[in-house]
């Protein structure tokens, strides 16, 4: 049996957070006439009742902006097939619709919240800021879970896309 070693290593206390298990999801987000899609992992349901999820933007985030102006939130769940569209939205811009489907991703935008959502995504959970707080180099949001869109049926969600299908390391 290997000897513990207490460490307070930077690099190890990195590797140790990236083992932890994470699910790898676009953060979608409209405010009037501009829509933003992000690749977020840092998410977790916080409450059963009322339903309330948790998720953490890095200071300095595009989604930030819209996040404080009140935007509409959507956390949309990609299939396990879905890495190279996780990675396009690594570190995004404003998009729209036309220049989203002109670079290969066709999107629809939901009805009713006015999201975007791909098109081949396995749907989409519908909700609004609750409270956000900055807690050192990243924001910790909470959203109310209000309605979803549903893409893809449900039993097919159970390949969800999380960080270890990828080669994606969490860089903070």
């Amino acid at each position: 049996m290997a000897e513990s070693v207490v460490t307070d290593d930077d690099a190890q206390l990195r590797r140790a957070l990236w083992a932890m298990a994470s699910g790898l999801y676009l953060l979608s987000l409209t405010d009037g006439d501009r829509s933003h899609l992000m690749t977020i992992s840092l998410v977790m349901q916080v409450s059963k009742e009322p339903r309330i999820l948790a998720m953490s933007v890095e200071r300095g985030a595009l989604a930030l902006e819209f996040l404080h102006q009140g935007a509409a939130v959507g956390l949309v769940f990609l299939d396990v097939a879905q890495v190279p569209l996780a990675r396009k939205f690594a570190k995004p811009p404003v998009v729209d619709a036309v220049a989203m489907t002109a670079s290969g991703v066709p999107v629809v935008r939901d009805e009713v919240s006015g999201l975007l959502l791909p098109r081949d995504a396995l749907g989409m959970v519908l909700g609004r800021v609750v409270a956000m707080d900055e807690l050192g180099s990243h924001w910790l949001i909470t959203s109310s879970v209000d309605s979803m869109v549903v893409r893809q049926p449900l039993e097919a969600w159970s390949s969800v896309l999380s960080m270890s299908d990828t080669r994606m390391r969490y860089g903070g």
